[in-house]
């Protein structure tokens, strides 16, 4: 499983990633509570790089 925080100052949830395919993958998430879409980059498992989403 990879967690990956919501970059929204006021919300800061834990998004679960918990499906495989999400293992190796580069896009966007977006937090379930709040809205705000991050951009990941996931590789084995591993999160490589995050960074709030330039559209919305």
């Amino acid at each position: 499983m990879v967690h990956v925080f919501c970059l929204n100052e006021t919300c800061r949830r834990v998004i679960h990633l918990g499906d495989h395919l999400h293992w190796n993958f580069s896009g966007k998430v977006k937090c379930l509570k709040c809205g705000e879409e991050i951009e990941v980059e996931i590789k084995d498992g591993m999160l490589i790089s995050s960074g709030k989403s330039e559209e919305k």
